[in-house]
């Protein structure tokens, strides 16, 4: 009898540690996605670095995200926004459900290149930082500079870990946004128009000939004659 007890016991315990166990690793923090995405962060002291980024997007910015909604797809659809047999923005029961991304609210502060406008919002999707180049899911509250590319008949823009998207600590501070818009600066210089120097044809030190010297003399004495006749002319008329 006890005995019994004792490996009744043994094995509620088992249990218990193997739920606390699944618990804890379902609500670990997420990873970060520069541990997940293999590139450097971009540098946003290096003028160079910041443009050949914002070239390969259609949208830079800095915004505040204030808020995230899953993407969750089932029997192959996707999206978030309830729609019947595909997604929903509520935890489902399927056991085919699985989160695709992050759909978040940004707020935006100040747009560097693009369409969008200071105080407008616009939506920014990320997938998880197991995918290849995923971002991951951004906290609300936070301000981040995004590199982002959206296409037409998109409701929304893509940022990816290694576009050059980064959150900005404390926020866009006044240095950092002047530095953004002199790399970004959409007006670029008038070009300089070339200047090409060439020698004569017959060489910078030969004499011009004696026809070219000659003729506006011939032609100046040419004009006098003939003005002399046309008074001689007129005078004999008037006689």
């Amino acid at each position: 009898m006890i005995a019994a007890l004792r490996t009744t016991l043994a094995m509620a315990l088992a249990v218990l540690a193997c739920w606390f166990g699944t618990t804890t690793a379902a609500t670990a923090a997420p990873v970060p996605a520069a541990a997940a995405a293999d590139c450097e962060e971009l540098d946003l002291d290096d003028p160079t670095a910041v443009l050949a980024r914002a070239d390969a997007v259609t949208d830079v910015f800095a915004g505040r995200v204030i808020a995230v909604e899953p993407r969750t797809t089932v029997g192959g659809g996707e999206g978030k926004a309830n729609q019947t047999g595909s997604t929903t923005d509520a935890p489902r029961q399927d056991p085919d459900a699985r989160t695709t991304g992050w759909q978040h609210t940004v707020a935006v502060k100040v747009p560097f290149r693009g369409e969008l406008r200071s105080g407008g919002r616009t939506e920014v999707v990320t997938t998880p930082v197991t995918d290849e180049n995923g971002l991951g899911r951004l906290r609300a509250g936070d301000t981040w500079l995004f590199f982002a590319s959206g296409s037409d008949g998109m409701d929304h823009l893509v940022a990816e870990a290694c576009s050059g998207t980064q959150m900005l600590q404390g926020g866009l501070s006044a240095d950092l946004q002047a530095s953004l818009e002199d790399a970004l600066d959409g007006s670029p210089d008038d070009p300089e128009v070339p200047v090409t120097l060439s020698a004569p044809d017959d060489g910078a030190g030969g004499a011009p000939s004696f026809g070219r010297l000659a003729a506006p003399g011939a032609a100046v004495t040419l004009i006098g004659v003939l003005g002399l006749l046309l008074l001689a002319r007129v005078g004999a008329r008037r006689s």
